[in-house]
């Protein structure tokens, strides 16, 4: 009886999977870990994280609004606005022409004063986070809102 040898696959394909294998996971890490990256946005050729800690406002309430100065050398451009009320909290922001009147249309310059009204506002508190503007890497004008818990003012109404 004469026996017949088994045959696996031949290098060259064992090979071209390998390569093909190591190309796919390659790609899926590549896409995973680009996920987690952001635009690196600057303002005065700085990261706009650190701008942030330069910006500097009062905000008080006024007659159905807030007034709201820059005592900072660093332009603001809107705000995030956020409602807090005893049943939780909603975030808008200037640029909501319904939400807010009397916001300037190009922001608040340095040693601006503004007095804005808040539509509909039922909520208790409201914490005022400044959003800046800056360059993303593209080159391109990008908006940048700073970290609440650092730079958000929290005015009574």
């Amino acid at each position: 009886m004469k026996r017949r040898e088994k045959r696996g696959l031949s290098p060259v394909i064992a090979t071209v999977l390998l390569v093909g294998l190591v190309v796919v996971s390659g790609l899926i890490v590549f896409t995973w870990f680009r996920g987690f990256m952001q635009d690196a946005v600057t303002k005065f050729d700085e990261n706009i994280q650190l701008v942030c800690n330069d910006v500097k406002f009062d905000a008080r309430p006024s007659s159905g609004g807030v007034a709201i100065s820059n005592r900072g050398n660093i332009p603001i451009f809107g705000f995030k606005v956020k409602i807090e009320s005893s049943g939780g909290f909603e975030t808008k922001d200037t640029t909501d022409e319904d939400f807010v009147s009397g916001w300037p249309d190009g922001g608040l310059n340095k040693g601006g004063a503004v007095s804005v009204n808040l539509a509909g506002t039922s909520g208790t508190d409201i914490v005022l986070t400044p959003i800046l503007i800056g360059s993303s890497q593209g080159g391109a004008q990008a908006s940048f809102a700073c970290d609440e818990n650092r730079h958000g003012i929290k005015v009574s109404l």
